[in-house]
């Protein structure tokens, strides 16, 4: 019997052939039936996969949110933790015309647990106790969980309620829906709620919860002020890279004076200003240096009226670069009154009023036309040379007062949360659904 006529024979052993119409319906229907269940169940399993997977690494669901009745947008910076886990930082900020309370004890907050539907469920880590930081005047706010063991992984609701009412210049006050978030409590009271998952992968460690004891100061420069410092510093570097191509421009420049000449004419060096006749760079570029590290400084004897000689490559925020540059007896705030205070730079003007004398004696500028094509050589001489020392006095003043500016705002913000944050952290301030 050869395999065709074995088929038809067992097709009509399970009444699958053309006689069993219905019964060969039923089997496939069967199978179908069974493979259809196989697929909806390989994709329960990869959602219930995914979700987990989400709960695992997710760890903020909330990015920004807006207070209940006053309207205010806040941003939720992120969520902290320490090596062992059980301490979290939730970091929020309003935007800087926000009216807020600066004051810790005018806040309170609620947490429960939820599932990754955001459909609340009672907090299954246990132990946990709550502070509320106000990060002096920035407008930056925290909440500090502590729990007796790791977090678990599971998305908190936290619910922070202003007993006073927030209120911002040009803001109406509204009366939210009872139905808001699902709460009446936020037609009621201003309060705003961030959920997140302490216990995820996706949490980021900072030294400041590492600490015996929480410093807001450290905090606040870890998770806010570190990654603006970095832009800072990355700024200034890049005006010594520009600053010293200037300075490398001028001596080109300046060694052309002596090579061209006209008729056995010559321009002689003009006289500098002083504010920059000495000025060099020093160091390498990151791009230079072995260790990617750049080491470029700025060697002045002239600081610009208003700038700033300020070393910023040895220190950091942190520790603080005003102490070194306010002279004694003398506050930060009166210091930074002085450098509005004093004059303009000069030097721009300086080079534009730079004297251009030939070596017979005779200026280019007052003897000659512009537009005298015999001198022309001499001419883009002059203007080269001129620009570069314009360019290299613009990138000066800018190196020594905006942007060195930048940095040390930087290190009056981290002073104003060092000498004004405040702390609530009594029992009453966190109620926890357990």
């Amino acid at each position: 019997m050869g395999m065709r006529d074995k088929a038809l024979a067992l097709s009509g052993r399970i009444k699958l052939d053309s006689h069993h119409a219905i019964e060969r319906f039923g089997v496939f229907f069967g199978i179908f039936a069974v493979t259809g269940a196989i697929v909806i169940g390989t994709s329960g399993v990869s959602a219930y996969q995914a979700g987990r997977d989400s709960l695992s690494q997710t760890a903020l669901y909330t990015s920004d949110f807006k207070t209940s009745k006053t309207n205010l947008d806040g941003t939720v910076d992120g969520v902290y933790s320490n090596k062992s886990g059980n301490k979290a930082l939730v970091m929020m900020h309003f935007g800087p015309t926000a009216q807020i309370s600066y004051n810790a004890a005018d806040y309170r907050a609620f947490l429960l647990g939820s599932d990754t539907s955001l459909n609340s469920d009672p907090v299954s880590t246990s132990g946990i106790k709550g502070s509320f930081y106000a990060f002096g005047s920035t407008g930056y706010v925290g909440v500090l969980l502590n729990a007796d063991r790791p977090f678990d992984r599971q998305v908190l609701n936290l619910t922070v309620r202003a007993n006073a009412e927030l209120t911002t210049p040009g803001t109406k006050q509204t009366q939210s829906s009872g139905k808001l978030a699902g709460d009446e409590t936020f037609s009621k009271y201003d309060q705003w709620r961030v959920f997140f998952n302490p216990g995820a992968s996706g949490v980021h460690e900072i030294e400041a919860l590492n600490a015996p004891s929480f410093d807001p100061a450290q905090a606040y420069y870890e998770v806010v002020l570190k990654e603006k410092e970095t832009e800072a510093r990355t700024a200034l570097d890049q005006k010594l890279v520009e600053m010293r191509t200037n300075l490398t421009q001028i001596q080109s420049y300046t060694t052309d004076l002596q090579t061209t000449k006209i008729d056995g004419l010559f321009l002689r060096p003009p006289t500098v200003p002083v504010s920059i006749a000495t000025d060099r760079i020093t160091g390498v570029s990151a791009a230079e240096a072995e260790d990617g590290a750049s080491t470029l400084a700025l060697q002045t004897n002239h600081v610009v009226p208003g700038g700033f000689d300020l070393n910023w490559r040895s220190g950091n925020v942190y520790d603080g670069y005003l102490d070194v540059l306010v002279p004694a007896g003398q506050s930060y705030a009166q210091f930074f009154t002085k450098k509005r205070d004093e004059s303009s730079d000069p030097t721009s003007r300086q080079i534009s009023d730079m004297q251009w004398m030939l070596s017979d004696g005779t200026s280019l500028t007052e003897d000659y036309q512009s537009s005298d094509v015999t001198m022309r050589p001499l001419m883009n001489i002059m203007n080269n040379l001129s620009q570069a020392y314009l360019n290299y006095s613009t990138n000066k003043s800018q190196y020594e007062s905006d942007l060195s500016l930048d940095l040390l705002r930087l290190d009056v913000s981290l002073r104003d949360v060092q000498s004004n944050s405040s702390i609530r952290n009594d029992k009453e301030f966190l109620i926890t659904l357990q």
